[in-house]
């Protein structure tokens, strides 16, 4: 019985690639692309513009080796690890895991590329250090179930990144179990009101959390160490109200829970997405227009009841805001281009907002973590009330997205690094052939040479 997180992890160290089902392959060489091309995209903050125009050159040298997609830059690996972090999660498409309660690759791809960058891993090593961080992340996550006060971003992704880099590195079991306990030691404080607020202090969560995960290595490395008892400690006292040390091993690799992780099409946190098909849904049937909506009301489970602000201060806190969503999809617009400019000010979109309700069922509260549900409600000026019901967010494990609309997805990202159609073609391809590559150094290489039309400070 695996009574321990030390345990669980020995026992998912062991895992060979052959022991990795060709199915959650494939699934993380998707998700490595998404997580990846989310952090192009996200270079293109104002925030990350600013950042890399103080740590980005344009030549490669000894100190700034590490390139930094879709911008022709390169940094050093300590900013490498906060800038791919914080670009990964800046515009709030990056994957996710409702076990997890969090966005375990974002916190998996800066510790993984920095290191296989280094070692010149293969593709196939880079997938099974991808797989076995992502598992070990997301049961201490499931196990703990961290404080809903605090954003996970920064936490326990910390320590699948170590672990991940670790069997890059090549690391012998008790160096990494080690290393794991160094970085499950050194979670951020962190405070979902950041995110609530629009305060981007939470988007650096996940970059400097990305960055202690490379941290722990010249930790441990240097002979620092931290107690085997840690996780129940720290994580099961002071992050969380206990954990379910049963999480640890239920179901353990049968599948791994990379396997029933989502994909997200919607700009927009993951809580909000039920209520968003679940409009889309209504919308479909009735063809509803804002100017014949007196108001609406959505009832959803606890941690979507709390994006119930409806009016949101920037484009961080609308992506956090039902109300906001909900309005501005009522109005015609694309979620895409409703975070600045007109649409994001439109007087008309905020009134509306304003009459957009957001509050808990607890009977949906009781269906987590395996079902997310919300159900829309809209009243018409004339007193005729629309109602749509899902149990279950678009792109789930269970629900999953058409090969298509990733595509698309990847290709809409890219768009604002690559300059024609046939060249986001080829570098999507060359990034779902990861499994193929002998030298990721040499691929990422080629990857940002495609990539590398916008630099710092270009619009």
């Amino acid at each position: 019985m695996i009574s321990r997180f030390t345990h669980m992890l020995s026992e998912l160290l062991d895992k060979r690639i052959e022991d990795i089902p060709q199915a959650t392959r494939e699934r993380a060489t998707w998700m490595v692309a998404d997580t990846m091309f989310s952090s192009c995209f996200g270079f293109a903050a104002p925030e990350l513009q600013g950042y890399l125009a103080r740590v980005g050159v344009p030549q490669k040298d000894e100190k700034h080796s590490i390139p930094v997609l879709g911008t022709g830059l390169y940094t050093t690996k300590e900013h490498a690890a906060m800038l791919y972090g914080t670009a990964i999660v800046s515009n709030e498409l990056d994957e996710g895991n409702q076990f997890a309660k969090g966005h375990p690759a974002a916190h998996m791809l800066a510790p993984i590329l920095i290191t296989a960058w280094e070692e010149k891993a293969t593709g196939m090593e880079i997938l099974r250090a991808f797989v076995i961080g992502y598992e070990v992340a997301s049961r201490l996550a499931y196990a703990s179930n961290m404080n809903d006060e605090m954003h996970p971003h920064g936490t326990w992704g910390n320590v699948g990144g170590a672990v991940a880099a670790g069997l890059l590195m090549k690391k012998d079991k008790q160096a990494i179990v080690e290393a794991a306990l160094l970085a499950a030691s050194l979670p951020i404080a962190t405070s979902w009101e950041a995110a609530v607020t629009g305060m981007t202090v939470r988007n650096l969560y996940t970059g400097v959390g990305s960055f202690l995960a490379l941290q722990a290595w010249t930790f441990q490395e240097a002979g620092f160490c931290s107690s085997e008892h840690v996780v129940e400690h720290l994580w099961g006292t002071i992050l969380s109200k206990g954990i379910r040390y049963e999480l640890f091993e239920s179901d353990l690799w049968a599948p791994p829970l990379l396997d029933k992780n989502y994909f997200k099409l919607y700009p927009s946190c993951r809580f909000s997405h039920s209520a968003i098909d679940a409009l889309l849904a209504l919308q479909k049937e009735e063809r509803l227009d804002a100017s014949q909506i007196a108001s609406a009301k959505v009832e959803t489970y606890s941690l979507a009841a709390r994006l119930n602000d409806p009016n949101p201060v920037n484009a961080l806190s609308a992506k956090f805001s039902i109300p906001f969503l909900l309005s501005a999809i009522l109005h015609g617009h694309s979620l895409y281009d409703s975070f600045a400019g007109e649409i994001f000010s439109d007087r008309s979109v905020r009134e509306l907002a304003q009459r957009i309700e957001v509050t808990e069922d607890p009977e949906m509260t009781a269906m987590l973590p395996n079902k997310r549900a919300a159900r829309v409600t809209v009243t018409d000026h004339q007193g005729v009330t629309y109602r749509a019901f899902v149990d279950a967010a678009s792109g789930n494990y269970d629900q999953p997205f058409p090969r298509e609309e990733l595509l698309g997805k990847f290709a809409s990202m890219l768009a604002v690094c690559v300059c024609s159609g046939d060249q986001t073609n080829e570098i999507i391809d060359q990034a779902l052939a990861l499994p193929d590559v002998n030298d990721f150094g040499e691929w990422l290489e080629r990857l940002a040479a495609s990539t590398g039309k916008r630099g710092a400070g270009s619009q």
